[in-house]
């Protein structure tokens, strides 16, 4: 079984994707069609799913929602647009929080 790859975001990092061969695009216009196209990614045989940071936070808890109740595949990835935007707490400190259960803070001594 050879797995795809699947896009969710705004017009210009769809087409980026689209013309580098990326095989599911999908263009955020309304949250109900971007949710309905999501739950499609992840039932199809789609390893990975890149989405923006504005049209997850857009999503929000329907995101949440249907990752809750996925299995190992596909993973989601959440990339800046083409603004550059990134929330204010990076999701790789929120994923090691969930996974280890306390915050790891590093810091430099001086010296």
């Amino acid at each position: 079984m050879s797995y795809k790859i699947a896009v969710i975001g705004d017009m210009d990092t769809t087409i980026g994707f689209a013309l580098a061969g990326v095989t599911y695009v999908h263009v955020h216009r309304d949250i109900e069609t971007t949710i309905s196209k999501f739950k499609e990614f992840i039932s199809k045989d789609v390893a990975l799913i890149i989405i923006t940071y504005a049209v997850a936070e857009e999503i929000g808890d329907e995101l949440d929602r249907a990752l809750r109740g996925k299995k190992l595949l596909p993973v989601v990835l959440k990339i800046p647009d083409k603004t550059g935007y990134r929330p204010p707490v990076d999701e790789f400190v929120r994923m090691m929080r969930r996974a280890i259960g306390a915050e790891i803070v590093i810091r430099e001594e001086a010296g």
